[in-house]
This record gives C-alpha cells, sequence and structure tokens, in this order.
C-alpha cells in the first residue's frame, strides 16, 4: 500500500506547536488538524502530480488523479496520504504506481495469465510489448489490444499467432500478412513482433520520491497553514 501521514511526530508538526505562544491551548487541535488536512491535500492535489510529470513519462490523467486523503482531525493530530485502488475496468494506479515508487520486479499481469492458462506462454515467461504495439497518446499498450489478442489467437485466419521467428527462434506474439518486404526484385510476406516473450521478468526502477515529496510539503507549508487556521479560528464571534 503506498501511503504516508503528516502527523505530530514529523519536526515541523512538533516544532511550531511548541512555538505558540498567544495562541490558547483549547484552539491548538483545531489549527492543527486544519493545517495538517490543507497540507495533505496539497500534497495530493498539487506536488506528488507535479512530481510524477518529472518522474514518468507522459502519465495519464488517470495517474495525476490516483491520490486522496484521509483528513485530520482534533481528537486524532494525522492526515493520510494514499493511493487509490479503483480499477474502474482497468489496473487499480496502486498496481503501476508501487513498483515506481519502490522499484523492484514487476509483478504478473493478467494478460500473462490468461496466455499461460491456454498454454500460450511457458512458465517463468514473461510479455513485453515491442514498438510495434499499438500504443495511446501516453505511450502504452491500448487495452484494446489484450482483448484483440486474446479473442484472436488460435482462432482460423487470424493473423496473429505465438511461435519462435528468425534465426534466434524469438518467442512471441507475431502479426502475419499485412507487412512486405522485398528480396531483390522478390515481394515476400513478413512477420512483425507485438509481444515478445522472455525468460527475464522486467524490473522497474524506483523514481518517485513519494513520502520525500509529502514530508517537504509539510516543512515548508504547516507552520503557515496552522498560523492561518489558527488566526480564522480566532476571528470568529464567540
Amino acid at each position: 500500500m503506498l501511503d504516508i501521514r503528516v502527523n505530530g511526530s514529523s519536526q515541523t508538526v512538533a516544532e511550531v506547536i511548541r512555538s505558540v505562544r498567544d495562541v490558547p491551548a483549547r484552539v491548538i487541535p483545531y489549527a492543527a488538524s486544519t493545517a495538517m488536512t490543507r497540507v495533505a491535500s496539497l500534497a495530493a492535489k498539487t506536488e506528488l502530480p507535479a512530481a510524477m510529470r518529472s518522474s514518468f513519462d507522459r502519465p495519464t490523467r488517470w495517474t495525476l488523479n490516483s491520490l486522496a486523503i484521509e483528513p485530520a482531525t482534533r481528537d486524532k493530530l494525522s492526515a493520510r496520504i494514499f493511493v487509490k485502488n479503483e480499477a474502474a475496468g482497468g489496473v487499480p494506479q496502486e498496481n503501476y504506481l508501487l513498483p515506481g515508487v519502490e522499484g523492484g520486479v514487476r509483478r504478473e499481469k493478467g494478460f500473462e495469465r490468461a496466455l499461460r492458462y491456454r498454454g500460450l506462454m511457458r512458465a517463468g515467461e514473461s510479455a513485453v510489448p515491442s514498438s510495434s504495439a499499438s500504443q495511446d497518446a501516453y505511450g502504452n499498450v491500448r487495452r484494446a489490444i489484450y482483448s484483440k489478442l486474446l479473442n484472436s489467437l488460435g482462432t482460423r485466419g487470424s493473423p496473429y499467432f505465438v511461435g519462435a521467428v528468425g534465426v534466434k527462434k524469438t518467442r512471441g506474439i507475431w502479426e502475419r500478412g499485412a507487412f512486405r518486404r522485398y528480396i531483390g526484385k522478390k515481394k515476400i510476406r513478413s512477420v512483425r513482433p507485438i509481444f515478445l516473450f522472455t525468460q527475464k521478468r522486467p524490473v522497474y526502477r524506483a523514481r518517485l520520491d513519494f513520502a520525500g515529496v509529502a514530508e517537504m510539503t509539510a516543512l515548508k507549508n504547516f507552520g503557515p497553514e496552522f498560523n492561518r487556521a489558527a488566526a480564522a479560528i480566532l476571528s470568529r464571534p464567540r
């Protein structure tokens, strides 16, 4: 799970509260909880999405809007920032954000499990898209290609097949028939790879400092937000 908390153990939070002189004790929990919630919201809606744009290649709106917060209260001085785990017909955001934050080996995809179940992929193989795989504006393989391949592979007349092609007998999902090349003056049919199978599981590099961005947001903004919240509370008619 990806989440981070802005709480009273944070150095800046504790220091700000200890430094309060003119704010009545009764106001401190309300001002602190309001400030923590505002800091968490700023991190989730502005600072972390900005870091995603810098760290990832063309992140989608689905990714940029993947964060939510659990607000602090006067009795629970802790605001939580977390990644939504919604699928909406696709891949839950946490599934692909987690490797970008922590790094490590990519988990098996549903597409790969389906291929393995049908005996088209061997144990230990992973499917890696080639440059021929249809991509969207964000550089991701279009979702439709997965269902298209699963529905077409093994059917009569399908241009797609699983096999080992070339001198190196490279295994993968290939498309035949629609591409032609010339050897001298002779035109021959060719094939192109859509997915290549590899025995080495893809590894992600940690790129987004999720906790670090949230912490820096708190260090920079908690003090001003606490003072603003306290001033607003004290200005209310009693």
